[in-house]
C-alpha cells in the first residue's frame, strides 16, 4: 500500500491534468499563434506544479522517515533536523535528493537499480529528472521557456512512476531499520 505522502502526490497529478485540459481547451488542434501562447503559458504553469509537487513528496517521505528512525528522540531535535535538511531542499534534483537521503543513510538514492523500468534505464531516469528540474528553474526564474505539451505529459507519467518506486524503496528501507513499516 502506498504512503500517504503517494497519495497526495497523486492528488497534484490530478491537478496538472486538469491544468492540461484547461491549456486543451484554449488551444485546440489547430489553433493560430495567440491561442499557443496562451497554452504555453498554461504549460509552464503545470511543469512548475509537477516539479514543485515533486518536491514536497521527497520532502514529506524524508520528513516521515526521520520520524520513524529517530522516534526515541526528542521532538524538537527532530524538527530541528528537518528545518536544516528537508527544509532547505528548494528543489529536488538527483544530486539534492542523494544528498538529503545520505542523511538518513541512503546516500546515492537516485543511482538505486530499483529506479528503472521498461525503456527507462537508472541513467535516463536521473537525466529525465534533471530535465524537469532544469525546466522548472528556467520557468521559475527566468520566465519564458517553452515546453511542448507532449513532453509536459511524459514528464507527468515519469514522476507518477519514480514516485511510486520511490515510496516502495523507502518503505523497504525503513522496514529493515526499525523492523515496523512507516505505512501499510
Amino acid at each position: 500500500m502506498p504512503s500517504k505522502h503517494l497519495a497526495d502526490f497523486k492528488l497534484k497529478l490530478l491537478d496538472f491534468d486538469e491544468i492540461i485540459s484547461a491549456r486543451d481547451a484554449i488551444c485546440p488542434a489547430g489553433a493560430g499563434k495567440p491561442a499557443q501562447r496562451k497554452g504555453a503559458a498554461v504549460i509552464r504553469g503545470g511543469v512548475v506544479l509537477l516539479s514543485a509537487a515533486f518536491e514536497a513528496y521527497v520532502e514529506d517521505v524524508f520528513d516521515q522517515a526521520i520520524d520513524s528512525l529517530y522516534a526515541a528522540q526528542p521532538e524538537a531535535d527532530r524538527k530541528a533536523l528537518k528545518k536544516e535538511t528537508s527544509g532547505k531542499l528548494n528543489n529536488a534534483s538527483s544530486w539534492k535528493v542523494n544528498l538529503l537521503y545520505a542523511t538518513i543513510g541512503l546516500p546515492w538514492i537516485m543511482s538505486d537499480p530499483t529506479f528503472h523500468w521498461q525503456k527507462f534505464t537508472n541513467a535516463s531516469v536521473q537525466k529525465t529528472l534533471e530535465d524537469v528540474i532544469t525546466a522548472r528553474n528556467r520557468i521559475a526564474h527566468r520566465g519564458l521557456f517553452s515546453v511542448r505539451r507532449d513532453t509536459a505529459v511524459k514528464w507527468r507519467g515519469f514522476l507518477e512512476k519514480l514516485t511510486e518506486r520511490f515510496d516502495d524503496r523507502i518503505k523497504a528501507y525503513l522496514l529493515q531499520r526499525t523492523g515496523a513499516a512507516p505505512w501499510p
